[in-house]
């Protein structure tokens, strides 16, 4: 995952990141979440954890932070069953609209009950938030 454009940002202080985790803590996430993270999704916590930029958070590893993928995915799994084989990424905070990562990485948009495939990665979903 080459990302220099977000390395960029956080320098010019208009994205901030909470820090990236091991993998141990990534192993606990994946345990609570009962899904296998996918790869460019374990890179991204690795190295920035969980990110804001160009009006998104991310979620990610964020203990006691309203962007934490855990709490967060598990909130929506306990209000919506259907989304049990998925992990909340962004919460754009409008119209009850997720968006969604499954363990193949591909993004989705849900909104009442209705999965919109928008992305083949995380990356390419990434890629998506340059200004």
């Amino acid at each position: 995952m080459d990302k220099q454009w977000i390395d960029q940002a956080i320098a010019d202080k208009t994205a901030f990141v909470l820090g990236g985790v091991d993998e141990d803590t990534i192993r606990n996430m994946e345990t609570q979440l009962g899904i296998t993270l996918p790869k460019g999704y374990v890179t991204f916590l690795n190295r920035y954890g969980a990110l804001s930029i160009n009006h998104h958070e991310i979620f990610g590893y964020a203990p006691s932070s309203h962007i934490g993928v855990v709490e967060n995915t598990l909130q929506e799994r306990a209000r919506t069953k259907e989304l049990d084989q998925y992990v909340v990424i962004e919460n754009p905070g409008f119209d009850g609209i997720l968006i969604l990562m499954d363990d193949s990485e591909q993004i989705f948009e849900y909104n009442a009950g209705e999965l919109v495939p928008l992305h083949s990665s995380f990356e390419d979903f990434l890629d998506t938030l340059k200004k």
